[in-house]
């Protein structure tokens, strides 16, 4: 018995040597940048390849090597790197697809359907849109000490751990199957100073950038809306004559659909957020009233907010909340008799945000 066990063990540890070499062939791509060669429609893709310098046991100092390919598609430009550069790029470990605004506006998808046939592909990475120049952004090293591909996955990760932007994995839009996955919000880059920030989100209509952008407080509420749970997501505004700053601590979102036999009337969003305020030694002399009232002004303050990021979706005819999904799983017949597309820039929709304030001890 110990003659087999100790046979496995070698096998097992030969393996793991076989595995060893074929890894030091492998490019892992960490970031993809795509965007139009000119005015042509070839494809000019960047990738960013992570490694560790100086690698010893237990780590090594990150590092980045940038290269950069042409083709008609993304397996032309990969074919045309491995022609050029020792080893292979693998896309197993890719954290970020990077596209340009340009390339936004041409139905990016049908490109990147491509992804899901590699071998190992990255179903898994975020997708965004850069608004500049994305080969001087990723044939940088670092920014603020940290490379580039840890820079830009990081300021992703951070913002969706607090539930102020939107997941968008490829594994969503390639997988999705259905027509309404075609609206859509990515979130945006922008260059900022001598480095890069995140800038809200931009609204795709039919799978194409409209060229309109979400701000940063669009977006957070427009995630709100559209489901995302209560993170201390922080909001900052004026209720009356005061200042508020409030933290979520939860949210719920309810949709109601209006209609009759004439057909859709109305869509009613209520998106109820249970807060803690920031600031503390409010004077309230009625504390009861004074707290309902409190929060009705919060909720009228933010109600209008959302009422800006309705009419936003609506003028570029973008139904980024998934509302005509909503319309069709729920009263199909319903939707059959309509056309979407048409009804839903002029459709009434109408936001409700209802606050309950939590920390109300602050107020006595």
């Amino acid at each position: 018995m110990k003659r087999i066990i100790a046979a496995l063990i070698i096998c097992l540890l030969l393996t793991g040597c076989w595995d060893q070499l074929q890894l030091k062939k492998l490019l892992f791509v960490d970031v993809v940048g795509i965007d139009y060669e000119g005015d042509s429609n070839q494809l000019d893709v960047h990738y960013v390849v992570s490694s560790l310098r100086n690698a010893h046991q237990g780590g090594g100092d990150p590092s980045n090597l940038y290269l950069h390919s042409t083709g008609s598609n993304l397996y032309d430009s990969v074919a045309k790197i491995n022609k050029k550069m020792p080893g292979v790029l693998s896309v197993l470990e890719t954290r970020l697809y990077l596209i340009s605004a340009k390339f936004a506006k041409d139905q990016p998808l049908n490109h990147l359907n491509v992804t899901s046939q590699f071998l190992s592909n990255p179903l898994y990475a975020y997708l965004a849109v850069y608004d500049g120049d994305l080969s001087e952004l990723l044939a940088r090293k670092k920014i603020r000490e940290q490379t580039i591909s840890n820079y830009l996955v990081s300021l992703i990760d951070d913002e969706k751990k607090r539930g102020n932007i939107p997941s968008q994995k490829m594994l969503h839009y390639l997988l999705g199957g259905t027509e309404f996955i075609n609206d859509f919000a990515l979130n945006r880059f922008e260059p900022h100073e001598n480095s890069v920030r995140l800038a809200g989100a931009a609204l795709f209509r039919d799978g194409k950038y409209t060229g309109v952008n979400l701000n940063d407080d669009e977006t957070l509420l427009a995630n709100l809306m559209d489901g995302a749970p209560g993170k201390m997501q922080l909001f900052i505004g004026k209720a009356a004559a005061n200042n508020y700053s409030i933290l979520v601590q939860k949210a719920r979102r309810d949709y109601d659909i209006i209609h009759d036999a004439n057909g859709l009337r109305e869509i009613d969003i209520t998106l109820k957020l249970e807060v803690k305020f920031v600031e503390e030694g409010l004077e309230i002399h009625n504390r009861a009233s004074q707290l309902a009232k409190l929060e009705a002004e919060i909720g009228a303050d933010i109600t209008a907010k959302a009422s800006g990021v309705i009419a936003t979706l609506q003028k570029v005819n973008c139904d980024y909340l998934q509302l005509g999904h909503e319309v069709a799983a729920f009263h199909p017949k319903l939707y059959q008799r309509i056309s979407w597309r048409e009804q839903y820039p002029k459709l009434k929709i109408k936001p409700v945000v209802k606050i309950k304030i939590l920390n109300s001890g602050i107020l006595e």
